[in-house]
């Protein structure tokens, strides 16, 4: 499913406050993610680019609360 929110921080936080277990979104700009890794990092979970790298610059981002998230990247 796709959902168009208020913003892509919006379902980061969401994952951080562990409203919702995952946010996958193919196209990011640096600016809506930068923190997120270490954000997400310290909430339990894990933020990484779609191939799995810790980069938030890389133009993609896959938050989840850390369960899931190998599963997720294998899709």
């Amino acid at each position: 499913m796709i959902m168009r929110t208020w913003g892509d921080g919006y379902g980061y936080a969401l994952v951080a406050t562990g409203r919702v277990d995952a946010m996958l979104d193919p196209e990011v700009a640096l600016w809506d993610v930068a923190p997120m890794p270490v954000i997400l990092e310290e909430a339990g979970g894990r933020f990484t680019d779609l191939a799995g790298v810790v980069d938030p610059g890389l133009g993609s981002g896959l938050a989840t609360n850390g369960l899931v998230h190998d599963e997720l990247l294998a899709l």
